[in-house]
């Protein structure tokens, strides 16, 4: 097998592996994967994952503060669309 193969094979893993997290869990792993990265390690992971720099900073910076997450919720209460009110 030659080192492009087996490369192509990680990124393909690694992809599958990044689409099967939740949002929060995307962030994390792009935070810590633009870590490993050093200085261009942001900008890398935004166009190989085709996400914003903005949620891989998000990421690295809630790595950074080591915080437990709640484990029931993704999204914060009250985000969203609101529901409509029916008239009758």
């Amino acid at each position: 097998m030659k080192k492009e193969d087996f490369t192509y094979e990680i990124d393909k893993h690694e992809k599958f592996f990044y689409s099967q997290l939740s949002e929060r869990g995307k962030r994390l792993y792009a935070g810590l994967e633009a870590m490993k990265g050093g200085y261009y390690g942001v900008r890398e992971v935004s166009q190989r994952f085709d996400i914003h720099i903005h949620t891989v900073r998000r990421g690295k910076k809630e790595l950074l503060q080591e915080e437990v997450p709640s484990t029931k919720k993704i999204r914060k209460k009250g985000g969203g669309r609101k529901k409509t009110a029916i008239y009758r």
